[in-house]
């Protein structure tokens, strides 16, 4: 049996996206996708810890058992949650357990963690199944319009744009002690940073496959937003990497699944940033989730107060999808004019002991100076040659893996 753990905050309809992919999945399978099913049942058990925890506190939703007065009622309800699901797992017969979670609360701007040491060896089914934390991630402005329109159904839920930066932050460090405490000696858990505007094939080969082999794509994103002759080039570029992802099982983790610097492209009208869809950059691949509901107007003034949280995100968060990566592929990094986010990202992956996979077309260099030789960077001017050696790195470390 393996256990997947998937963690994320609120407001992007997480559990749909979930049920989703479990459909999907069942689908390919040739399962019925009715998650109840015997058979389907017996290969996918999927758990909701919030419905185990509202069943048993008798809450109508997790608003109001968040809004409970006593620390000591809550911390001991989700005990009891927690011994439930715990019994869940090491009962199951599945192949597969998917357990939604979330690793950190926010109420009326109150954290509140069910996390302890004595919690999460619960869910620990024995010390040699395989486990794997998945965080689920999206688009900053999509989870604050989201929590906008709940405020009739779930009062007093709206956060400003710098509480969803910063929940995001704590549910991240959340989901780093979960792996971390169910790691021992016979088994490493990773914490996976996944945003959900992936195509299926991503998410698929990172939870289906044993050690998934990861990769991170990295191209100048700031030197061709403006341009739809790049943002084609770069999509193909895009869909090439995920058609080998589906030859060859692997897993693809893709910058632009977030976006959230297209809020600094959208207009100003009446004190609000008004975001439209073409200001996102568009990913032209089948997605697991629904577009968001466009235009997404927010005030002003929250945009500008989480202007540099924003910016203090981004290269964390890319440099962690390096960390669960293999290596780097670098897709014309002097496109348009050095891009000193790609040139960082390849440092990094250098610096992590890994190789940069870099596409970089005579063109794209200022003919005034030599073109670059880097003994760091694997460095290829044509483009069949690069997607080549890409498939032949793959290979190699799943042969590595299997000796």
């Amino acid at each position: 049996m393996k256990l997947t753990i998937f963690g994320g905050i609120t407001g992007f309809d997480k559990s749909d996206f979930i049920h989703k992919f479990i459909v999907t999945c069942l689908e390919k399978h040739g399962y019925s996708t009715d998650l109840d099913d015997e058979r389907s049942r017996s290969f996918i058990q999927y758990i909701k810890f919030e419905d185990v925890l509202l069943d048993i506190t008798g809450a109508v939703d997790i608003s109001r058992f968040l809004a409970r007065p006593s620390l000591y009622e809550k911390i001991n309800a989700v005990e009891r949650a927690f011994s439930r699901v715990g019994t869940q797992i090491k009962n199951s017969e599945a192949e597969h357990v998917f357990l939604n979670i979330h690793f950190s609360c926010i109420h009326q701007s109150q954290y509140f963690t069910p996390m302890t040491a004595a919690n999460l060896n619960e869910l620990d089914p024995s010390p040699d199944e395989e486990i794997r934390v998945v965080t689920l991630i999206d688009d900053v402005y999509h989870i604050w319009d989201v929590l906008r329109k709940r405020e009739d159904e779930f009062q007093k839920t709206s956060l400003r744009l710098r509480e969803i930066l910063s929940w995001h932050s704590v549910e991240l460090m959340q989901a780093e002690t979960v792996a971390n405490n169910l790691t021992t000696e016979k088994r490493n858990v990773s914490n996976y940073l996944y945003a959900v505007r992936h195509p299926f094939v991503s998410l698929y080969n990172l939870v289906f496959t044993n050690n998934p082999v990861c990769l991170y794509l990295s191209f100048p994103i700031t030197n061709t937003r403006d341009h739809p002759e790049r943002i084609e080039d770069i999509n193909t570029f895009r869909k090439t990497m995920f058609g080998i992802a589906e030859d060859l099982g692997v897993c693809i983790f893709d910058p632009v699944s977030i976006d959230e610097l297209a809020l600094n492209n959208a207009e100003t009208e009446g004190g609000n940033r008004i975001l439209n869809a073409e200001q996102r950059w568009p990913l032209d691949v089948e997605l697991l989730v629904n577009e968001p509901d466009w235009p997404i107007s927010i005030p002003e003034n929250e945009v500008l107060e989480a202007e540099r949280d924003i910016s203090n995100n981004i290269k964390p968060r890319d440099f962690k999808l390096i960390d669960n990566s293999i290596f780097t592929t670098v897709y014309r990094k002097n496109y348009g004019g050095r891009s000193e986010g790609v040139n960082a990202e390849i440092q990094y992956t250098i610096s992590r002991m890994k190789k940069p996979y870099v596409y970089d077309p005579k063109e794209d260099s200022d003919p005034r100076i030599p073109h670059p030789f880097n003994l760091e960077e694997l460095i290829y001017n044509d483009k069949d040659v690069f997607y080549d050696e890409i498939k032949k790195g793959i290979e190699y470390y799943k042969e590595r893996q299997n000796r």
